[in-house]
């Protein structure tokens, strides 16, 4: 399926712009980089501690795949 809908209009998301991934010169938050826009995501490093707003988070993919795996 690649019709979607937004607000009553319907797009096709394959007529979407693909991004490149060979290095492209662009600027981000003031930041100068030399790399593809499009790229694979990093794998998450589960001993960092997450905090938001004052609150520590740790990262809980194995009780997520439980809780997923026994309903």
């Amino acid at each position: 399926m690649t019709k979607l809908q937004y607000r009553g209009v319907a797009y096709d998301t394959a007529q979407h712009e693909q991004l490149t991934s060979q290095p492209v010169e662009h600027t981000y938050r003031g930041q100068h980089f030399n790399a593809p826009l499009r790229h694979e995501a990093a794998a998450s490093d589960t001993e960092v501690e997450l905090q938001y707003r004052g609150h520590t988070y740790h990262h809980r993919a194995a009780e997520a795949a439980q809780q997923v795996n026994q309903g």
